[in-house]
């Protein structure tokens, strides 16, 4: 890090080039390319809690923030990369300043190998590993991640980016499911709290919380994960292995069952115990976007959705003949 610039305010850094980014996903944030006059080519993040409709959702009011004023992103281990140089905070959210890591981030739309999946998932380990038992208040409980997809959260928040294809992709969920499955996972959708709990019984790491893709880069000396904050809590470490089967698995040159070996492998015995729930919780995340991937006009999609939709429902069963949510 460049210890100049964490000790000089942002607004008094001087800028010589910026270019506008497209935003961030479906978020609302904006991203700026900038050069400072003594040469340092950085990217600017601008977190607007009235505009960014996944803050709304998990009610974070300065995650990011915390994070950084507590020294965890500092402290990541080695191997591991934030490549954040220094968070403020503005009248309307949060600014993060980073490092340009571009030339490292994962190609979009191009499958990256086994081995590359591998040593992703050892890095979340080793932040798991490094920040276990870390009790810092204010950052995403787990019933927030469990809720911030479901239909009655879309519902709720204003201008919710996702909001028409999460309704409609549970409206198919249901259709292709099995019809046992069905009470059950309502019932949790309605009231995540029960399995929130009963995944907080595990033992808790800090979770990374959004191993999507396009959240990390490889290079030669480190995994670099970015966006941390909204979706950075407490939980089971499972909980984050979960979430990256469940969200890149179509972007990994491998199968669901050797991407789920691969999670066993990289997670702790202790850990693995709460596996099943959290995969389960994956389903009550992303099952309608499983649905919608099934549907698809494209027949080798929906072919290989279906499958994975399949796949999904059975872990979904298993996790229910362990613990009933009663």
């Amino acid at each position: 890090m460049h210890a100049n610039l964490a000790a000089v305010p942002w607004a008094d850094v001087e800028v010589i080039e910026r270019a506008s980014l497209s935003s961030e996903g479906v978020s609302g944030s904006r991203l700026e390319r900038v050069v400072t006059a003594d040469g340092r080519r950085l990217v600017v993040k601008t977190l607007d809690s009235g505009r960014d409709w996944v803050m709304r959702a998990t009610g974070d009011d300065g995650r990011i923030l915390r994070l950084w004023s507590a020294g965890v992103l500092r402290r990541l281990p080695a191997g591991v990369d934030a490549a954040v140089e220094t968070v403020e905070a503005t009248p309307r959210g949060w600014l993060v300043v980073m490092r340009d890591v571009t030339q490292a981030l994962l190609p979009p739309g191009r499958m990256i190998t086994r081995a590359q999946s591998r040593r992703i998932l050892a890095a979340a380990s080793s932040v798991h590993l490094a920040f276990g038992g870390i009790r810092l208040d204010g950052l995403c409980p787990l019933v927030d991640r469990l809720s911030f997809l479901a239909p009655s959260t879309a519902r709720a928040v204003p201008n919710h980016a996702l909001r028409e294809m999460i309704l409609e992709g549970w409206h198919r969920f249901w259709d292709l499911a099995p019809a046992e499955l069905g009470p059950p996972l309502r019932a949790l959708l309605e009231r995540p709290g029960r399995l929130a709990a009963a995944l907080a019984a595990h033992p808790e790491a800090l979770l990374h919380g959004d191993l999507k893709i396009a959240n990390v880069g490889l290079d030669r000396s480190a995994v670099i994960l970015l966006d941390w904050g909204t979706l950075t809590g407490p939980g089971p470490p499972a909980v984050d292995h979960a979430w990256y089967l469940a969200i890149n698995s179509a972007a990994v040159d491998a199968s669901l069952d050797d991407l789920l070996a691969d999670s066993i492998a990289a997670l702790r015995p202790e850990d693995r115990k709460a596996l099943p729930m959290a995969l389960l919780g994956a389903v009550l995340q992303l099952g309608w976007e499983k649905a919608l991937g099934a549907t698809s006009d494209d027949r080798a999609t929906r072919a290989r959705e279906r499958a994975g939709l399949a796949w999904w429902c059975a872990r979904a069963t298993e996790a229910l003949e362990q613990w009933s949510p009663v």
